[in-house]
This record gives C-alpha cells, structure tokens and sequence, in this order.
C-alpha cells in the first residue's frame, strides 16, 4: 500500500512517515517549502514534492492530512473526489498501535519531553519500542520508529479532541491548562474531555501539582513536588548539565535536561518505568544519556560570548517555565527572550497571561504574532500585546517586526548575553542569523582593570591586576589599565611613572575612566577594597566588579563581620576590639580585661588590613602589649581574637543572586602562623585544593559560607576563611571581599579545580558587575 502525505514535513507527519516506511510500506507526500527533515525521508526512501498539486495524488493511495490541512487543500479536494482512503494522523496512529501495548503522554505542556524521555527509557531497556514523537530525539536522531517490541510510545494530542480516539493501557497525563480553546469552546469542555481519557485508562500515572487535575480525581499513581505524592520530588538542585532531584526513596536521579519542570517531566516516566518493571539502574543510564528533543531549551550555538537558545514554548505557562530553567541555567546573564506569539485565538485567549510570564527576561523582544494559518480578529494584535506588555515592563520590552528581527535584536546585543527565541512560528529559524550578525559587528566591552593604592598591599594588587588582564579575552574585551600610585595619583599603564604634583587625577584619566563599560578594582587592604573605591566608581554611575562601598566596608573590618556572623549563628573565636585612643589612655586596664575575657594564648591583628600585615601571636601580657604596639602601627582599630587549634579552610565565592562556591583549599602550614612574605613568591606556603574534607563537612562549610555572604551583602566575589577544629566545628575567620588572584593565591585556584578557567571566572565577575548595574538601575 502507498501512504500519501499532505504536509509531510510536519514533525508529527513525518514521524509515522518513518513507522512506515521502516514497516515496509511506500511513503509519498508533499509540503510547501523543502527542509532538513523532507531531505531525510527522501534518503530513507520517501517520495517527496514540494508544492500542492492535484497530480500529486494518483489512484491506489491513502491519504494522510493533519488539523492543520485546510478543507481548501487542493490535494484533499482531489483525494475526495476520487473517494480515496482518507486518513486523519491520529486516526493512522490508532491503526499503527493495533496489537501494541499502547503507552500515552497527554497534557497541555511536556508531552514531547516527557514521551522522548520514555522511550529512550525503553530502548536502553532493549524493550525496543515503537514510537512516534512531535520532536527529534538528539540521542537517537529521530522522532519515529517501528520496534519490533511489544510496546508503541506516544503523544496523545489534546489540541484538537484525537487524545480520545484511542484508549491507553499505560498513561502520563503532565498537566492540565487552558489551550486550543478555538477547539474546545470551553475550560469545561477541555475539563470533561480530560475526565474521559482519565476513565478509559488502564494505568495513570499524573501530576498531583496541578490543582486543575487534582480537581478530576485521578485513579492511578502521583507524582510531584508535593509530599502527598505517591511519587514526591524533593531534594531538587539544578546543575550546569542538567537536574539532580530524589523521588520518594529514589536519590539522586540525574537528567540531563534542565528547570523544574523537567524534573516533573522525569518523575512521571521513572514512576511508569518501575510499573512497566523496568530496573531503576536503566532508567538512572537512560536519563543520563537523554540529550532532549529539538526546540526544547535547544542550545543554536555561540559566537562573541553570546549564547542562543530555541523552545517551542508558545503557551504562557511554558515560556514561564522555560525562562526559569534557563535563568538558573546563566545565573545573573543579561537574558533576552525574543517572543514571537502564536496564533490570534491564543492570544486573544490568554492575553493577560502572556503579560505575567516574561519576569525572568532582562528584555522581551516581541515581534508579529504567527498566524498559523488563522485569520485575524479584531482587536487581537501584536501592537496591542506589545503596547499592554510595555504599560508593565516599560523599556524593558522592544518590538521589531518579523522582516526586521534578527537583525534589530543582533544590534542590542552585547558580550555575555544570552538570547531565546520563543514560539511555535518560524522564529525558530532566528537564531542562527542572530548570532551571525552580531558576530559581523562583534561590539567589544572597554574593561577598566583599576589596581594599586596607597595601601600596603599595593605590589600584591599590582600581581593580582596582571594575572586579571592576561586572562581576559582581547577579542571581546578593550583593556584600560588605570594605576592608583602609593602617593593617590592616577595614571595610565602598569608600569606608569607617575607626576606627584598636580591634580591627583587628570582630565585625561577621568574621560577614559568614564568610558569603561565596566571596571574591575584590583585593591588589597585599606582605601580600596574597604569599599571606597567602589563608592567613587558609583558617583560616576560605573559598573564594577565586586562589593558596594557598604559590604565593602562590613567585610574589611574584622569585628563587624564577627558580630555579623555572631548574629547569624554562625561560631567565631571569642574576641576584643579596641580603639588606638582608648587604649592610649589605659593600656594595663584593656590588658587585664583581654587577659580575663579571652586568656592566652590570643591573636592580634589590625582590623582594616589583610595578607597577614601587623598580625602577631601573643602567649603573655608582655606579648600582648608588644602586639598591640605593632598592631597600631598599621591601623586606629584591632581586634584582639582567642586563638583556634585547627585546619584553615577556605572557600571562593561567586555571585549576587545565584551563589557558587568552589570546592575549598586548606592552607598547609601545620598549625603555624602564614606571615605576609610567606604568601606570594616563589617560598609562598602550600596550598591544598580540595582541601580533604568529608561530604558532610564540605556540605556544613557551604551553608555557613552562603549564610556569611548573605548576610554581609557581597556582590561578585569574595572569600570567606575558617578554621575547622578537631572535633568537626568551623569557626568563621575572615572576608575578603576581592581576594588575591596572584599565582600562588588559593581563589582562582579553587576555581580551576573546580573546572573554571580564569578567561571564563573572568566573563563570570564582568557579568555579574553589569547585572548589579541594572539591578541599581531597576531599583532607582
């Protein structure tokens, strides 16, 4: 028998196309436009015809037509007049299930997600199922095939009533949500129809989350983030490759595939893989190498440091989710989803919804709504979405036409930025001449990298600033080097000889300065990364990297960061302040109180300064008088601390929002006290990185780190230090709010073994200095 296609291209078409052709049967069709996906099917043995033609129905032939086939279709003009076969897709479908153990996925949103994932579940199982999915399954670089097992996967498709043509032995139902109301008239009507596939059955595995489903009384197994599931998720985390959550007793399950939703969408095929007996230990391999289908969160490419991704979402629920997942995904990038609305009933449908589900966008780029073959209605408008989108999002959203888009958004775009076609249109052809475009400009970012100071620490700023501007990328980057000489003049270069009479910055400097599009402050130590740098770079309206001039200010003085700590339960050594006036009027009488109060032995330090300067140990009061001599030679403020016995820990931190933290470095000194010229050079002390600690110590450091950065307000960058005591305890040491990055210096260390290089820990603190930017911006 001959099969003839109206649209064969179609992703649904062309996959029972393949069941077909791979049954032995002979395939034909036809579509307007050629494709990748006609191309194929001519190599698997398709006869293809672009263009609609009454020749191109011959006698002997069944006709294939999907809901998107107009009555007006020549081809099904023809084929009714010559009272041949004719056959819906869903209809075809039924047929092919004949005889097959039939597994269904329904629901308004995940259905291609969640039946792709099932059989792939079926196939590293060797159950070798047939299936028929609306979308490629990357792993197995197809969307069909006839199995010769005793199962056949498939969506059931609600859109259009055929979800009701065929009971299910075994069902997933995702999710319930107003859609294709053209269709069905009425949310009740979509309800009832959902209650009839429910009560024709078999096995139901559903989604107790949705409050809409639940309200049906499903009979069958739940899933879900609630713990009234059968099935409860909990333990969720996102990881750069994909989800990590438990589900019920089942820890740690893997998938490849990113945001909430997806988690849900694995939750419901792990649940029917265990009814179907199949061993977790398969399921566990499949998730792992489950890759996702095409236009699902689909990563186009990368060009410039800007990165494009496609999805099919079109419904506000979906664009929701999938904006989440991908703003977890890039953390604190400059997001821009391009929006292309899909069809006017939708629209008109679920208007006010659509202007709700872009919060997770820095920009919304919308463009004509993609008619789909629908004529207009009145009053139901891409300018009028666009117009009640701006009333709530202001300049954040941009409208160009469809002629015009990729080349609109390629103009705004910017290095670090990441950008998402959204629709069920033809925007999913955008991507690719988006990139291309903007790499065709390839706009550069002028860095200021700022170091120096008149802090003691001026040469390690100078190492820091050198080993920054090395690893930044000078193809995407413009690099301004501004020096901060030890007597306060601003120059240019690294190794610039600066004037000491005049201005203490020029004209000159200051108009380059104001021309970076963000700056990095490379400072150590007091008059610069206290903050005060940062408070000059915020006059001047300027990005930067690392803390404000607050939380600048909070994490270089030693004692506030303890009460913070202190007041977020979190240990520290007890400890003694003193001022250098207060103890200038009575020194024995603060002595005896830090001998009462903490003991010996005690260690003294100055409260603004770091890298070890004026620090010393003191086992006596001789000691302690000595120390707190040479304390005040460095700063008007020390801190006198009881001394810890234990292994320093450090921990590197990134991030305003969204916190990472490296695995820790311990530093090797077996107890004994890292003096200053100890840390940098060729005799610097030994870093461990990781640092050996067991799961549960690693997991404790990181909720006191997160809590520590929190609650002090960082932004960007810092490092957070802790002794850890022989019984398993931290005890907060210090923050360093732009630690060192000189060779020997454990942050970008912790990094890199991490699996972060320094050009991309680089990108990493420039992009979360402009976000910080607009977050000020958004705020004012």
């Amino acid at each position: 028998m001959t099969y003839h296609f109206i649209g064969l291209g179609g992703i649904g078409m062309s996959a029972l196309a393949r069941v077909l052709l791979q049954s032995g049967q002979k395939v034909q069709g036809s579509d307007a436009k050629e494709s990748a996906l006609l191309n194929a099917l001519t190599l698997e043995g398709a006869k293809v015809q672009i263009g609609h033609s009454e020749e191109a129905i011959k006698d002997a032939v069944t006709v294939i037509y999907s809901t998107d086939i107009k009555e007006d279709n020549i081809e099904l003009i023809r084929a009714k007049e010559a009272h041949l076969p004719i056959l819906h897709r869903s209809d075809l479908l039924h047929e092919l299930m004949k005889g097959k153990k039939n597994l269904l996925v329904t629901g308004t949103h995940g259905k291609t997600t969640t039946t792709a994932l099932l059989a792939s579940v079926l196939v590293e199982a060797g159950l070798d199922p047939s299936f028929v999915i609306g979308g490629m399954i990357r792993s197995l670089n197809t969307n069909g095939r006839a199995g010769k097992g005793d199962y056949f996967v498939a969506e059931a498709d609600e859109s259009d009533g055929s979800f009701l043509k065929t009971a299910a032995e075994y069902a997933i139902i995702t999710n319930l949500e107003d859609d294709h109301l053209n269709y069905w008239g009425s949310s009740e009507a979509l309800d009832g129809a959902f209650e009839k596939f429910i009560k024709q059955t078999q096995h139901l595995v559903w989604c107790c989350d949705d409050e809409r489903l639940a309200k049906l009384v499903p009979k069958g197994v739940s899933y879900g983030f609630s713990q009234h599931a059968d099935f409860p998720i909990h333990h969720f985390g996102q990881t750069q490759a994909g989800v990590v959550f438990d589900l019920g007793p089942y820890e740690q399950i893997e998938l490849n595939l990113l945001g909430r939703h997806n988690a849900l969408n694995g939750a419901a095929v792990f649940a029917l893989a265990l009814l179907l007996k199949i061993p977790e230990e398969v399921v566990r391999v499949a998730f792992k190498k489950f890759s996702g289908t095409g236009r699902r969160l689909e990563r186009i490419g990368e060009k410039h440091k800007v990165a494009v991704y496609d999805d099919y979402g079109h419904h506000p629920r979906e664009i929701r989710a999938t904006l989440k997942a991908l703003r977890d995904h890039v953390r604190e990038r400059r997001l821009i989803a391009v929006f292309q609305p899909h069809r006017f009933s939708r629209v008109r449908d679920l208007f006010e919804e659509f202007i709700n589900c872009f919060d997770d966008a820095d920009i919304v780029v919308m463009t004509d709504i993609y008619s789909a073959g629908e004529l207009p209605l009145s009053g139901i408008t891409s300018a009028a979405l666009y117009s009640r989108m701006r009333e709530k999002f202001g300049s954040k959203v941009l409208f160009f036409p469809r002629t015009h888009l990729e080349s609109g958004v390629a103009q705004i775009l910017k290095p670090l930025d990441v950008v998402l076609t959204l629709g069920a249109g033809d925007v999913t052809k955008a991507g690719d001449p988006i990139l291309n475009q903007y790499a065709e400009r390839a706009p550069k970012l002028k860095v200021g990298i700022l170091f120096g100071g008149t802090s003691p620490e001026h040469a390690v700023s100078k190492m820091s600033a050198l080993n920054i501007a090395k690893d930044l990328d000078a193809t995407v980057y413009d690099i301004q080097v501004f020096k901060l000489s030890k007597d306060g003049q601003w120059g240019f270069g690294f190794d610039a000889e600066l004037c000491t009479t005049g201005p203490k910055i020029s004209a000159e400097v200051l108009q380059e300065l104001v021309k970076c599009d963000v700056c990095i402050p490379v400072f150590h130590g007091t008059q610069g990364e206290d903050g005060m740098i940062g408070g000059f770079l915020d006059t001047l309206s300027l990005p930067y990297v690392g803390c404000n001039y607050r939380s600048g200010a909070i994490c270089m003085h030693k004692a506030w960061t303890k009460y913070v700590a202190l007041n977020h339960n979190v240990a520290t050594a007890p400890f003694f302040e003193m001022d250098r006036l207060t103890y200038k009027k009575d020194p024995e009488s603060l002595l005896q109180k830090i001998e009462e109060r903490l003991g010996f032995p005690v260690w003294i330090k100055p409260i603004h300064l770091g890298s070890s300067i004026g620090v010393s140990r003191a086992a006596n009061r001789d000691d302690l008088a000595a120390s707190a001599k040479l304390a005040f030679e460095h700063d008007d403020v020390i801190i006198v601390e009881k001394e810890v016995i234990g292994r320093q820990i450090e921990f590197a931190v990134l991030g305003n929002d969204y916190i990472q933290i490296a695995l820790p470095a311990e530093i090797m000194s077996d107890g004994a006290f890292v003096a200053f010229d100890k840390k940098y050079g060729e005799s610097a002390m030994q870093i461990q990185v990781p640092a050996f600690l067991s799961e549960i110590e690693k997991q404790v450091g990181f909720e006191l780190v997160e809590r520590l950065y929190r609650a002090c307000r960082c932004k960007g960058l810092a490092r957070i230090d802790f002794f850890l005591d022989q019984k398993g305890h931290f005890w907060f040491n210090e923050i360093n709010p732009f630690p060192g990055f000189t060779d020997t210096s454990a942050y970008p260390k912790m990094w890199q073994t991490t699996g972060m290089s320094m050009e991309k820990l680089n990108d990493e603190l420039i992009a979360l200095a402009m976000h910080n930017s607009r977050q000020l911006k958004v705020k004012s």
